[in-house]
């Protein structure tokens, strides 16, 4: 067996052992060179066998639960408006705007799509491959879609072509749902494709906010796209308990209360 082959699969047993591994433990169990590691894994990701996660990587895991817009849209519907009310008054003239899918971020499209209505902004610009985000503000503004494949259960494009026309472009603000924020994992999606662009924006814009209702917090879901302390800002609601705030606050987060 050829040492990259050993080396493959190594990896590969210690990490379902333990789930998941870092940069450093993957260095450290195969006595590679940072850049080396960072190519096994890439390799490996490229093979469906591994996640990269901010730091590291994760197993895959035979199933995940799914996020569906249809069954979330209503849920705590009233905290999701004022939430994205807080967020639209963070955009000013002159902004280029990333919008990500989900029921949240669409309230904030409503309401900016009020301001454009209402003349307080006038020079925006707005990519999205949100469906229902670029419904509703299409009327007031030029919208751009990234393009790529339609997927019905979460309203959104997503796949290779939304990542490769994404990573051409540069935002001042990139606004993002999400499923649940980890104290320990950081903000969580439920599935590869979201993550992985949710990673490639994150890269390409000047500073990012989170909008998240209080019922977020504390869970955990399949993969995290980003630590807490690296938003500027993680919008949420009234209802997040003072406990919780003081955790978050604690691992380096800006808590924003609508």
């Amino acid at each position: 067996m050829k040492k990259w082959e050993q080396r493959r699969l190594l990896l590969l047993e210690e990490l379902s052992r333990q789930g998941r591994l870092s940069l450093s433990q993957v260095r450290e169990l195969l006595n590679i060179s940072e850049s080396t590691a960072r190519r096994l894994i890439i390799e490996l990701e490229q093979d469906h066998c591994l996640i990269r996660r901010f730091g590291g990587i994760q197993k895959i895991e035979p199933s995940s639960p799914k996020y569906s817009y249809e069954e979330t849209q209503e849920h705590y519907a009233e905290e999701k408006k004022q939430i994205g009310a807080y967020a639209a008054e963070l955009v000013e003239n002159g902004d280029v705007l990333f919008l990500s899918g989900g029921s949240t971020v669409r309230y904030m499209a409503m309401a900016l799509s009020r301001r454009l209505e209402n003349k307080e902004l006038t020079s925006l610009s707005v990519i999205t491959n949100s469906l229902v985000s670029a419904q509703a503000l299409s009327e007031f503004t030029d919208v751009y879609m990234p393009g790529g494949i339609y997927r019905q259960s979460l309203q959104v494009l997503d796949g290779s072509l939304t990542e490769k026309n994404l990573r051409s472009m540069c935002f001042t603000k990139a606004f993002l749902g999400v499923v649940a924020v980890s104290e320990t994992e950081g903000f969580m999606t439920s599935d590869i494709a979201t993550n992985s662009i949710n990673e490639g924006v994150l890269s390409k814009t000047a500073a990012f906010y989170v909008l998240a209702d209080s019922s977020k917090f504390g869970r955990h879901s399949f993969i995290s796209y980003a630590p807490v302390k690296e938003a500027a800002g993680i919008i949420t609601d009234p209802a997040l308990t003072p406990a919780m705030h003081d955790t978050m606050t604690g691992q380096g987060a800006r808590i924003l209360i609508c």
